[in-house]
């Protein structure tokens, strides 16, 4: 009855072999299934002192049957005074074989997790229990010399480990391959408590799963005094995207998008340090709708003009410093978006550190309230005083640089002055227009005095004669300085946007197609500024209101603006200094002119037509309106102008007809030759309709007038 299977038997004989074996191979190893192995022999030695503990508690029982052998009661009495002893020294020896056994099924599992893994017969297997002896801390597996493990094999190895000795939220078991001395080392390794707040944690996760860094790493840089984090770094491996700003600004929205809306209800920013590897995430306080002109002087260098709060609580300046890299001020900005009072805030902080300027408006409508300003020279508004003036400035710089050659000083000896330009397009088309329209004595003239050239060359060198130019446009454009002007808007370090620019127009002022097109235009005075770094921020421009104090303006302001007017004047006027008897002899005349016209000009009083008055009421008061007087001509009237080569077709735009009046007409289609550095050399508008079509050729500085003025986000 061999061959008939008993299932008792079968366990009990797989229970002994699994735990003692039953086979002794090399080294004392055993051998089952004809799988070598160098777990050993479990040998348990708490039975060479349990049986003996146990005959001796069990003695008093034995003695009746061992009555009349002397030598069995002896040894039995004897053996029963030793039972407590024997029970101490077994006690132990159990928990030992208990502890070894344990050890024995932990190299036995990890034996064979080896030999499935990677293949190789490990040569020795130690495991250490903890303390407690149910956990295995720490095993040493010795491999065949010179054994090769692929990372996949370890990673296997690793994933078995994990799998069949667990963990806990406090620790886990980790995988080390020491290949120099051919062995694999598991160890027990306690797990710090994640103390990191979600915020940080969704940061680490969304950082490891997007692979925008190699290695990224997120630490808590800074926290308030309630514990709340309100900064991160974050490290990274050093790379050629790191410093790219496009880069910057595409992670910098990820990142602020992740980490959420702050309970403080600040906004988040980002300072790159892509030169030593890590980025700092910070709290800043959101952009404000609106920031009065602050009354007390904000920065300390006389030769900084604030003039706008940008991102980040950072506030932007006009540097007006000899030494200053960005020495002249670019404003682009539609009717309507605040350019007005940019200008304003600048002016009115130069007087109060003492510099002197002089401004042109064509319009008559923009500085005409900083006409007789502390500091203020003149406000010039007509457009063939202002060709003299700017040819007068030009005569002025190279007088300075005269001075300077002479005394042997340097640029910065010499005081400052700023010479205002507003809506220059304007000034361009009217100083074009009279060149066309204008008498023989006016041709000549702005032929001699040739204001583009001379503005050119002032936008080139009049930084070292301590010259500062303040330019206001419409758009930008690169005919704004003529065509030979080279590298002179470079010279116009301190740029500012206002409205969102189109995308060439954003590309011309920031060098970026993508900024300055989506500005919240709903905020008064919300533009892109160029920060002191070269790059362009988020700034929202200082409210300053009319300094005009005519009753008719000073009485619309409220107490408050009132205020901010009055701590603005400065304690002392500014005083003009000038090295040339043209510029001095000009500003001179201007303001006897002005002074003039405020003596003994006049305007006519509005004629009010009444309406749902009785037909009575009407042909009274058409008895008393005067005869209308004519109307004034488009060119001394320009809504607004732009360069030819702005021009887009289906525009309208004003063109001079065969008598040399401004006429609408609708652009068929624009024609722009440009050089090999990209600039206008000439622009072609065609006009007309049907087969009848005409070629309107304008130069690199060709400017036409617009029927209505441009609004904000027109030009987004």
């Amino acid at each position: 009855m061999s061959g008939t299977p008993d299932p008792l038997k079968d366990w009990a004989v797989a229970a002994w072999r699994d735990m003692f074996g039953d086979t002794t191979g090399p080294r004392g190893g055993q051998v089952r299934d004809d799988r070598p192995t160098g777990v050993r022999r479990f040998v348990p030695a708490s039975p060479l002192t349990a049986v003996p503990a146990a005959v001796a508690f069990y003695s008093p029982n034995l003695v009746a049957s061992a009555t009349g052998n002397a030598t069995a009661l002896d040894a039995l009495t004897q053996l029963h005074d030793y039972r407590w002893p024997l029970a101490v020294v077994t006690v132990p020896l159990i928990a030992a074989d208990i502890s070894r056994y344990r050890a024995r099924r932990w190299r036995q599992m990890l034996d064979s997790m080896v030999r499935q893994s990677t293949g190789h017969l490990p040569t020795k297997i130690t495991a250490t229990p903890t303390a407690g002896g149910r956990t295995m801390r720490r095993a040493r597996i010795t491999m065949p010399r010179g054994a090769v493990i692929r990372p996949k094999q370890l990673e296997e190895f690793s994933r078995s480990v994990e799998s069949a000795f667990g963990g806990s939220e406090s620790w886990a078991m980790t995988v080390r391959h020491d290949a120099r001395r051919d062995r694999l080392v598991i160890t027990r390794t306690p797990i710090a408590p994640d103390t990191r707040s979600e915020r940080q944690k969704s940061l680490q996760a969304a950082l490891d799963g997007a692979s925008i860094f190699s290695g990224p790493k997120v630490t808590v840089d800074s926290i308030d005094d309630s514990g709340i984090e309100t900064g991160y770094r974050v490290g990274f491996e050093k790379s050629m995207n790191a410093g790219s700003p496009g880069f910057q600004m595409k992670v910098d929205e990820a990142l602020a998008s992740l980490a959420g809306p702050h309970e403080s209800g600040r906004n988040w920013t980002t300072d790159w340090y892509p030169e030593r590897g890590y980025l700092v995430m910070r709290l800043v306080t959101a952009m404000p709708t609106r920031v009065d002109h602050p009354l007390e002087l904000v920065d300390e260098n006389l030769r900084h003009l604030p003039y706008a709060t940008g991102s980040a609580d950072r506030i932007m300046f006009w540097d007006v410093s000899t030494s200053s890299n960005k020495p002249h001020c670019l404003i682009v900005g539609p009717t309507g978006g605040g350019k007005t009072s940019v200008i304003r805030t600048l002016l009115t902080e130069a007087a109060r550190r003492g510099i002197p300027f002089v401004g042109v408006d064509p319009k008559m409508i923009e500085l005409d309230g900083l006409e007789g300003y502390p500091g203020c020279g003149a406000i010039i508004y007509d457009a063939l005083r202002a060709a003299m003036f700017v040819r007068a400035l030009h005569t002025e710089m190279m007088a300075r640089n005269a001075y300077i050659h002479q005394m042997k000083i340097e640029g910065s000896q010499l005081p400052l002055m700023i010479a205002v330009l507003d809506e220059f397009f304007i000034l361009s088309g009217k100083w074009q227009r009279l060149a066309k329209t204008g008498d023989d004595e006016t041709k000549a003239l702005l032929k001699e005095l040739d204001p583009l050239g001379a503005w050119a060359d002032l936008a080139v060198l009049a930084r070292s004669a301590g010259i500062r130019l303040l330019l206001g446009v419409q758009r930008p454009d690169a005919s704004l300085f003529g065509g030979a002007s080279g590298n002179a808007r470079d010279n116009f370090g301190t740029r500012i946007s206002l409205g969102n620019l189109s995308q060439d127009g954003a590309l011309m002022m920031w060098g970026d197609s993508t900024v300055g097109r989506e500005v919240d235009t709903s905020v008064k005075g919300r533009g892109i500024a160029l920060g002191d770094d070269g790059n362009p921020v988020d700034a929202q421009m200082w409210w300053t209101p009319n300094v005009d104090k005519h009753p008719n303006k000073w009485n619309q302001l409220s107490g408050s603006e009132k205020a901010i007017i009055e701590g603005l004047l400065p304690v002392e006027a500014p005083q003009f200094t000038c090295y040339s008897p043209e510029l001095a002899e000009f500003i001179e005349s201007e303001r006897a002119l002005a002074k003039r016209a405020r003596s003994h000009g006049s305007v006519p009083e509005p004629i009010v037509i009444g309406a749902g008055r009785g037909d009575e009421a009407a042909v009274s008061m058409a008895k008393r309106v005067p005869e209308p007087e004519p109307e004034p001509e488009l060119d001394d009237d320009f809504a607004d102008a732009i360069p030819a080569s702005s021009v887009t077709a289906g525009q309208t735009v004003l063109i001079d007809d065969e008598d040399g009046e401004l006429v609408p007409v609708t652009v068929d289609d624009v024609e722009v030759r440009r050089g090999r550095k990209g600039e206008v050399i000439e622009t072609v508008l065609i006009v007309g309709t049907g087969r009848v079509k005409t070629r309107i050729v304008f130069d690199a500085t060709g400017v036409v007038a617009l029927p209505d003025p441009d609004l904000v986000g027109a030009c987004a």
